[in-house]
């Protein structure tokens, strides 16, 4: 599944259903109004999930050459963020609100009942993008950090209620391949080392969402290593959610050198069982993908 936004006054989700040869199934257009500022989806069996957030767009700076397309973002903490319920056989969409936030990444959704359960990773607001400012200049402590909330959607009352899940300011998070639209236990995603306020992520946090009380493990490359978005590889033929590896691709600055750090999922506490070391460093990036076909460079 896959997604397309065409956004304006109002805005047109566009989203594509393939056949793993490639064969397109399914493919619907839904309007709705406004501008729609929507980076990712989250599917069930039933749904794909979309997260309007309540940001206005001014373009004209941006067509005058003036600043780019982020500084013309700006955050309305007066309008609530809106959850889109689009039926994946094409027919009406449902519409629900919540306080306002502001939703880059969702981590995993699930129906339970008359329930879908939405797990993202939110921010108090959208962080105002500053023209002219170096990466270097970046004040992390007064951008808002990102945590992990629980959003349940009663469909048949259309009340959305949210709780903080994890409150350690984290991103990209991942999980078992097999899980994704279903009801789920373990998730792992980059994380900042330090357990609150906002910061570069430099460790690896794997939650533990089978309990009533959440347990956590931790696997830190601070304070001179820094992680992008940890992927979860399945062992063959293992049977439980967590049995496999979790790769991470660090940036270690004090040699200037990126590394393949691969985890025992089960047990990322004991730290790294293999690092594969780069004789170069890759531009410091964000999202990380696995694929156990091995692709060979045509000479």
């Amino acid at each position: 599944m896959n997604f397309g936004i065409k956004a304006g006054l109002s805005s047109t989700i566009n989203t594509y259903e393939f056949a793993p040869d490639g064969t397109l199934l399914r493919r619907h257009a839904r309007s709705i109004p406004g501008f729609a500022f929507m980076h990712d989806m989250a599917i069930t069996p039933n749904h794909a999930i979309f997260c309007q957030n309540p940001v206005t767009f001014n373009p004209l700076p941006m067509l005058l050459g003036f600043s780019g397309a982020g500084a013309c973002i700006k955050f309305d903490p007066k309008s609530p963020t809106k959850i889109y319920l689009l039926p994946r056989d094409g027919s009406e969409l449902e519409v629900y609100e919540t306080d306002p936030c502001f939703i880059f990444h969702h981590a995993n959704a699930y129906e339970s009942g008359e329930e879908v359960i939405l797990d993202s990773i939110c921010y108090a607001n959208f962080p105002t993008v500053e023209e002219n400012t170096s990466f270097l200049d970046v004040e992390f402590d007064r951008l808002p950090a990102g945590e992990l909330w629980r959003f349940r959607i009663n469909r048949t009352t259309g009340q959305v209620s949210r709780i903080v899940l994890e409150s350690r300011c984290c991103e990209f998070p991942s999980l078992h391949p097999d899980r994704v639209g279903r009801s789920y236990r373990y998730l792992y995603s980059g994380a900042t080392d330090q357990p609150s306020g906002n910061a570069p992520l430099q460790t690896v946090i794997k939650l533990d969402l089978g309990t009533d009380q959440i347990e956590r493990q931790m696997y830190s490359v601070a304070p001179r290593g820094f992680t992008g978005e940890p992927v979860f590889v399945p062992r063959p033929g293992g049977s439980a959610e967590d049995d496999g590896w979790v790769l991470v691709l660090v940036y270690e600055a004090d040699r200037h050198r990126s590394s393949l750090h691969i985890l025992e999922a089960q047990n990322i506490e004991a730290g790294a069982i293999a690092k594969l070391n780069l004789p170069y460093h890759i531009p410091y990036g964000l999202h990380g993908s696995f694929t156990p076909e091995v692709f060979t460079p045509a000479r």
